[in-house]
């Protein structure tokens, strides 16, 4: 059967509208809105799991401006049609992305903050026209538009937006901030890192403490870096992380899924290549699959492109910024450490304590935090479908496996150089 693959699509509707091959996922709306509804939650995974097509699923469902229906034909979700019509396309939303808020100090930080607040107000230019909101507001609102507002009023910004919607549909706003976490990802290891944990939490407190232009505010991330913050709004967020029962089976593949993919790509007889290579991850319950190795692998089987003699290839850990520093921040720590990494690299488990809060600066301060976060970001999988506080991890498959003996070379040679 010929499959129209398209494992680089973030976007649902374009997913959708250019009718690439898509593993339904739209019961988690159901579950999010009607089972387990909470005003601020965080769906964190690792990368390439699907989180941002989660995000703009979301975005495209519940979008007041959008008309959804086609996109959402045939799907899951349309089986209930007291949800469709209670919140199919019946609310207003912000959706910002923070994938590409970093740089090289704060303030070229602070600016990739302002472009992408601006990016928001032009999505959300109806705003600018409203004879249902006052003068001022609108000021303030092309000030954001053309990226001039002050610090505070950037931060400030989401918030804004909600009251504005809210003022301008008489119905309060979904907040959805995909990548939420990428900023401090990439600034934890920098000076400024403290300035963008700060003001990143100062950001979201504005929309998820109480507040009646909000009705909802849905995060995406690897990990769960915010909780005991000054600002009490944060503290609100309701985690679902890898290791959650819940929502466990919403992001990513599950064992039926892969199948299924493989039975209609002609490509049954590859299950156990694809098990061995992507497979070995456990959230809550669930045995689940990274989407973005399974696609490309079956995609490249079906264009020819695969190489029986190279073998399947390591896709996912290609698009990784943290593998080197997480991995080696281990190395050579202690004896104890050392120890666990040759057990993990010769395929058994290792116990650990798991804290399923790590903020990025506290990483590499003990043995726990690193084990937690590679368990959190891919690296490591709990090895049993128990929850415990002292848990047995393991690498998960090949591909990861892979990864982890070139990164031990990669530091011990570079280590050997420099005794040289």
């Amino acid at each position: 059967m010929k499959l129209n693959i398209r494992a680089s699509y973030d976007s649902f509707r374009e997913l959708r509208e250019n009718n690439a091959y898509y593993i339904d996922k739209t019961d988690l709306i159901e579950e999010f809105l009607i089972d387990k509804f909470d005003k601020a939650v965080l769906f964190a995974r690792p990368r390439r799991f699907g989180k941002t097509l989660t995000m703009t699923m979301l975005r495209d469902f519940l979008d007041i401006r959008r008309d959804s229906r086609d996109i959402f034909d045939g799907l899951k979700v349309m089986n209930n049609p007291e949800l469709v019509d209670k919140f199919m396309n019946k609310y207003p939303v912000v959706f910002i992305s923070m994938k590409e808020i970093s740089g090289c100090d704060f303030n070229e930080i602070f600016r990739n903050l302002q472009i992408a607040v601006a990016n928001v107000c032009d999505d959300l230019s109806v705003l600018r026209s409203s004879d249902k909101i006052d003068d001022i507001k609108k000021e303030f609102f092309v000030s954001l538009l053309r990226k001039e507002g002050r610090k505070e009023d950037t931060i400030q910004a989401l918030g804004l937006l909600c009251q504005m919607l809210k003022e301008h549909y008489n119905k309060p706003a979904f907040v959805i901030i995909d990548e939420y976490d990428v900023p401090m990802a990439k600034a934890h290891e920098k000076p400024e890192y403290d300035q963008v944990r700060d003001m990143v939490e100062h950001m979201l407190s504005y929309v998820c403490k109480t507040n009646e232009n909000v009705k909802g505010v849905v995060l995406s991330g690897c990990l769960y870096t915010v909780k005991n913050s000054t600002y009490t709004g944060v503290n609100n967020i309701i985690p679902y992380t890898v290791l959650s029962p819940n929502f466990a089976s919403a992001i990513g593949f599950t064992d039926e899924n892969v199948r299924k993919l493989l039975e209609d790509a002609g490509l049954s007889d590859r299950y156990d290549t694809i098990s061995e290579w992507y497979d070995g991850y456990i959230f809550g319950r669930e045995k689940m699959y990274c989407p973005w190795d399974v696609l490309l692998y079956v995609r490249s089987v079906l264009d020819g492109s695969y190489s029986e003699l190279m073998g399947p290839e390591s896709y996912w850990v290609n698009t990784s910024y943290t593998t080197q520093n997480l991995i080696h921040g281990f190395l050579g720590k202690t004896s104890e450490v050392n120890e666990k990494f040759e057990k993990l690299l010769a395929g058994e488990t290792v116990k650990c304590f798991v804290n399923e809060h790590v903020p990025y600066h506290v990483i590499h301060e003990n043995g726990d935090n690193l084990w937690s976060a590679l368990l959190e970001t891919g690296y490591l999988s709990k090895a049993t479908e128990e929850r415990m506080k002292v848990m047995p991890l393991r690498i998960p498959n090949k591909e990861i496996q892979e990864v982890f003996r070139q990164e031990v070379w990669n530091f011990f040679n570079t280590k050997k150089n420099e005794r040289a």
